[in-house]
């Protein structure tokens, strides 16, 4: 496995980009101890934080959750064993989620930063900007 930050977070947001992807590929990149912060958002109005166990159960469930999911990252900047990736998500939904359809695209502007050290996350803190989505009226 490579020890290169920056490497190390490519190859890990493809194996979450990847809805092919196994659940043992994220199991190599992610240290059993990492943590994992959502900053409050759209989609999560208080935030989330997680450990390894639930994120790769949010792994799984997002697998039947959506039909596309693209991470297409435009820099990362390095500091030591830190590194800032920003990226823009984009995800179709495969079924309902609430009051969204199936097949609503979802994008967000991500700014995330992690920790790696010995070749694998130990820290992940998401800052997720949403679009917005247009919600179909309900009713007559």
């Amino acid at each position: 496995m490579t020890l290169d930050p920056i490497a190390v977070v490519e190859q890990y947001l493809a194996v979450v980009a990847d809805l092919d992807g196994s659940p043992d590929d994220l199991d190599a990149l992610v240290h059993p101890d990492a943590r994992f912060t959502e900053r409050p958002n759209v989609v999560a109005l208080s935030g989330r934080r997680r450990d390894a166990a639930c994120a790769r159960a949010t792994f799984v469930r997002n697998r039947a959750l959506l039909s596309q999911n693209r991470i297409d990252v435009h820099e990362h900047v390095v500091a030591g064993e830190r590194i800032v990736t920003r990226a823009t998500w984009t995800g179709v939904l495969a079924i309902d989620a609430g009051p969204v359809p199936a097949g609503t695209e979802m994008r967000a502007e991500c700014c995330m930063v992690f920790t790696v050290r010995d070749g694998q996350i130990r820290e992940q803190d998401n800052y997720d900007c949403y679009h917005p989505v247009e919600v179909p009226a309900v009713g007559p």
